[in-house]
């Protein structure tokens, strides 16, 4: 008998959880980061603030959660060709999200996220580590083949690569656009060409 209830209370956590992921997205297009509530968004799921805590430690992990879960977002990338092609192809997401109507939700977080050490680090490791972790790796793997001169530290190169974007991002965002996405990819990847490339 445990046993059964425990299977029917599964669903209904999940029911839940998907209420509480839906109402933030909704949520985030009429109010900012800063202004949203765990309690608004535990009125607009109809479920209990505890409910909330029960999967997430704060505001920022429920907001970095619910962007994840949107359609989409877990699409992996096609199979690159080659580690050029690869970072190309991050870099050209990248530019995608901040494009959208999460551009605006990311930068709330990112300057949300300055004022507190267990937001920056949901932040960090939600967001910027996958996709620097992929940066680097592809880096990496050029390196050892050829592909990429092996003179620029990866760290930095990963930096430099990313870092115009989040600037745009948060200093210039009407400057993120299709121009500036059909352009900076193949731009950006120019710093790890090796001197004697084409």
């Amino acid at each position: 008998m445990e046993n059964a209830a425990a299977k029917k209370g599964r669903p209904r956590s999940e029911k839940s959880r998907k209420a509480i992921l839906n109402a933030t997205n909704k949520l985030l297009l009429q109010t900012s980061v800063q202004e949203l509530s765990i309690e608004a968004i535990a009125k607009k799921a109809k479920v209990g603030k505890t409910t909330i805590y029960r999967w997430w430690p704060n505001k920022t992990a429920v907001v970095m959660d619910s962007l994840a879960n949107q359609p989409g977002m877990q699409t992996p990338l096609p199979t690159a060709r080659s580690h050029k092609e690869a970072i190309m192809m991050q870099l050209d997401k990248l530019i995608r999200l901040v494009d959208s109507n999460n551009g605006k939700t990311i930068a709330q977080l990112f300057s949300e996220a300055q004022g507190s050490e267990a937001s920056l680090a949901i932040f960090k490791d939600n967001l910027l580590e996958p996709l620097m972790d992929a940066i680097r790796y592809s880096i990496d793997e050029g390196q050892k083949n050829g592909e990429f001169r092996d003179d620029i530290d990866i760290e930095l190169a990963a930096d430099i690569l990313c870092g115009p974007i989040f600037f745009r991002l948060m200093a210039h965002p009407n400057d993120i656009n299709e121009s500036f996405r059909d352009q900076y990819p193949d731009e950006a990847i120019k710093i790890l060409s090796p001197a004697n490339a084409n």
